[in-house]
């Protein structure tokens, strides 16, 4: 069984306080302590999330996707709504949706490790969402990702994960789209469903 350990006792002579970085165990062990049974998390390099509670706003964009992804996903895959993704690093940033290979059952045991499409709704958060978040996902091998961002109104779509030149130990997103309202957007992963972006904000 998972345990939660105790932070390392900084020496006596340190005047300053010493962070205390959490593993992707520990962080999975906190399921079953209920401490933030209440709560949405997430990790990031490490360090511990506690999420704001989601705006109204938030919440219909949310909706309007989980339908529209739901409508599009394909028999051998399935929607995970706010569910966690196991990227292989120190971080499960928490994708509010995704779109996973196989069935629920499939993962009765353990957390999926790839997904066809990640999707993360930017109510506060864009600065978040299009640089760390868009980071850990292109290096997770996510082909394709999106970002609503509610501020301004337009959905940012990411494709096509590439490496940076070598020496800088990261990935990105070779394409990057910015989509208007009026615009329409298809899935890689579905390409004949289609949706104006219009219909994915409040």
């Amino acid at each position: 069984m998972s345990t939660i350990t105790t932070p390392p006792v900084p020496s006596y002579r340190s005047r300053n306080p010493v962070p205390y970085r959490w593993t992707i165990r520990e962080y999975r062990a906190l399921d079953r302590t209920n401490l933030f049974h209440d709560v949405k998390t997430m990790l990031i390099h490490g360090e511990l999330y506690v999420l704001p509670f989601p705006r109204p706003p938030h919440d219909v964009a949310m909706t309007a996707t989980d339908n529209f992804l739901h409508a599009a996903c394909p028999a051998d895959h399935y929607v995970r709504n706010q569910q966690s993704l196991d990227i292989g690093t120190d971080s499960d940033p928490g994708p509010d949706l995704a779109i996973v290979p196989g069935s629920v059952d499939d993962y009765s045991a353990e957390k999926p490790r790839v997904a066809a499409i990640v999707v993360e709704v930017a109510d506060e958060s864009r600065l978040l969402d299009t640089t760390t978040k868009a980071e850990l996902y292109a290096t997770a091998g996510v082909p394709e990702y999106w970002v609503i961002d509610l501020e301004h109104r337009q959905l940012l779509v990411f494709r096509d994960p590439h490496p940076l030149p070598a020496g800088l130990g990261a990935t990105a997103y070779k394409i990057h789209l910015t989509l208007s309202p009026t615009e329409s957007v298809s899935p890689r992963l579905a390409p004949t469903a289609s949706i104006l972006v219009s219909e994915l904000l409040p």
